[in-house]
C-alpha cells in the first residue's frame, strides 16, 4: 500500500525514502545510520503520515546514533527559530554572502525615480551590484508568493530607472528574493521571466539556500540544542549569527554574555566544535 506524508501547507505527496536519505548524507550522517533510521521510519509510517512526525522520529534516533549529524539536520528548523521579525535573518544573509567574496551592506536607503527604498541587503561583486529583499517566515507552512515576486521586482525597476548619481545610491545590475522557506511555483515561474535570482530552501536545484550555508558550514547558532531563547537573541544582538562565529569567542566571554555557569559555556563550545568537524 502506498504511504503518504502530510506537508505543514497541508499538501500530500507520496512517501520517498530517499529524499530523507539525501538530507541525512547531507547532514552528514553515517550511511549505516542512514539506513537504521530510514529502517524505523518505515516501521512507524501510517497510511499518511505528519512531516512533523517524521521529523522528531529522526532527530530523536539521530540524536542517540550521531548527534553532531542530529544538530545539523535540524538547519531548516533553526532557520525559523531566528526571529521573531526578519532583521537577524537579513544580517545571517549578508554574513553568507562575505563569505562567498561579496562586499554588503545591510538596511541601506537608497533613492528610487518614486520613492526611496530601504534594500534588505546591497551586495557589492565583480563590480556589479545587487539588491536583495528578504523574507523570513518562522511557520514552516508558509511560502514566499507571487506577489512578493512583483514586489520585489517593481522595487527594482523604480531604482533602476532613478538617474544614478555621486551620493550613496546604486544602479543595481539584478534583483533577487532570499528566503528561509520554500516559493511558490509561480514566483519562481515570475523570478525566471524576469531574470530575477532566487535563493530559497530547495531552490534552485544546485546553488540553493542549504548548498551556501552548508558548504562553508555557516550553520546559524540556533541549531545548537538547548539554547535559550534569550541567549540566542543575545548572541544575534552581538553579531554572533553562526557556530563559526560562536567558535571565535572565549568561554569566559560567552559565560559573561549568556550569564551562564563555565561547564555551560564549555558544553555550547563543545557542541559547536561538533557541528563543524
Amino acid at each position: 500500500m502506498q504511504k503518504y506524508i502530510l506537508k505543514a501547507d497541508g499538501a500530500q505527496e507520496i512517501f520517498d525514502e530517499e529524499k530523507i536519505k539525501s538530507s541525512l548524507l547531507r547532514a552528514g550522517t553515517e550511511p549505516e545510520n542512514v539506513a537504521y533510521i530510514i529502517d524505523i521510519i518505515k516501521k512507524h509510517l501510517e497510511e499518511i503520515s505528519k512531516s512533523k512526525d517524521i521529523y522528531r522520529l529522526v532527530i530523536k534516533h539521530l540524536t542517540k546514533k550521531q548527534p553532531e549529524a542530529a544538530m545539523r539536520y535540524t538547519l531548516k528548523e533553526a532557520m525559523m527559530d531566528m526571529g521573531p521579525t526578519g532583521y537577524v535573518f537579513e544580517k545571517y544573509m549578508a554574513k553568507i554572502l562575505k563569505e562567498y567574496g561579496y562586499d554588503t551592506k545591510v538596511g541601506t536607503i537608497v533613492k528610487g525615480f518614486c520613492v526611496d527604498h530601504e534594500i534588505d541587503v546591497i551586495a557589492c561583486k565583480g563590480g556589479k551590484h545587487y539588491m536583495i529583499e528578504c523574507k523570513y517566515h518562522n511557520n514552516r507552512g508558509v511560502k514566499s508568493d507571487i506577489q512578493t515576486a512583483l514586489y520585489v521586482y517593481a522595487r527594482f525597476l523604480d531604482l533602476e530607472k532613478a538617474n544614478p548619481n555621486n551620493g550613496e545610491d546604486y544602479q543595481f545590475d539584478n534583483a533577487w528574493l532570499a528566503t528561509n522557506t520554500k516559493c511558490t511555483s509561480e514566483c519562481i515561474k515570475y523570478a525566471n521571466c524576469v531574470k530575477m535570482r532566487i535563493i530559497a530552501w530547495h531552490y534552485p536545484e544546485d546553488k540553493n539556500l542549504e548548498y551556501y550555508i552548508e558548504k562553508k558550514k555557516l550553520y546559524p547558532v540556533s541549531v545548537l540544542p538547548g539554547l535559550k531563547k534569550v541567549n540566542k537573541e543575545r548572541l544575534f544582538e552581538n553579531n554572533i549569527f553562526t557556530v563559526k562565529d560562536l567558535l571565535k569567542q572565549s568561554s569566559s566571554m560567552i559565560q559573561e554574555l549568556l550569564s551562564i555557569d563555565k561547564s555551560a559555556a564549555d558544553m555550547l563550545l563543545a557542541k559547536a566544535a561538533m557541528i563543524i568537524l
